[in-house]
């Protein structure tokens, strides 16, 4: 875990390991993430399936783009990122309250909105990962997951983005719908959509908490 720590720091990650592959440093990705339409996408996906604005807890963050325009729209923003240099990075760039730890070891408050944007993936044990977000949802709360699903007929899988999607150095883990659906089950919570995604793989599993503890899990899947 200390490994994954020093992977995910500002400077071996966000500075070398960008560059490496040619990718934007974080000072230029939140105008990238604008740009490109990803904040937009993310706010319009919060406003379609989120309960009333209150706490929000984003994992893995940075560049911290999505929680300022979140805490501007009044929602309570709390962000985690695995290095303290990060964290900084964002917090003294954005305003936002930023706790530095490896989810799901992190204690954190609950919360009303749970936001994964491309961090699953990166996990080194999902299940876990899950059943921690279901524990920290309030009843009727909402998570929003977006990661790799291959959710279609590409051969190889996912097509063009093969290679980016089986990036065994950073992708530790990859997904399908029927996964999804295992981890709802495996955290307690129900499936609201499979419906949605960015692009491939920006692909998104929305999941609620039960109002009543003892819920049957259930689906309504979008399409």
């Amino acid at each position: 875990m200390e490994g994954l720590t020093r992977l995910y720091a500002l400077k071996s990650y966000w500075v070398l390991q960008q560059r490496a592959h040619g990718f934007p440093s974080i000072e230029s990705r939140a105008e990238l993430y604008l740009r490109d339409g990803r904040v937009d996408f993310w706010v319009k996906l919060i406003e379609k399936y989120a309960p009333e604005k209150s706490r929000v807890i984003e994992v893995g963050c940075a560049p911290g783009i999505c929680l300022k325009v979140l805490a501007e729209r009044n929602w309570m923003c709390l962000g985690v990122e695995p290095s303290e240099d990060t964290a900084a990075w964002i917090r003294a760039r954005y305003r936002v309250d930023v706790k530095t730890g490896l989810f799901p070891e992190l204690e954190l408050p609950k919360c009303d909105l749970f936001l994964a944007f491309d961090v699953l993936e990166h996990s080194y044990d999902p299940g876990r990962f899950m059943k921690k977000v279901g524990d920290l949802l309030t009843p009727g709360g909402v998570a929003i997951i977006q990661t790799a699903i291959d959710r279609y007929s590409y051969v190889p899988p996912f097509g063009d983005r093969f290679a980016d999607a089986f990036d065994d150095f950073e992708h530790l883990f990859l997904f399908t719908d029927g996964g999804m659906r295992e981890l709802a089950v495996h955290s307690g919570l129900d499936v609201v959509s499979l419906g949605e995604r960015l692009w491939v793989l920006g692909e998104v599993a929305v999941f609620r908490k039960p109002v009543q503890c003892h819920s049957r899990s259930i689906e309504r899947v979008d399409v």
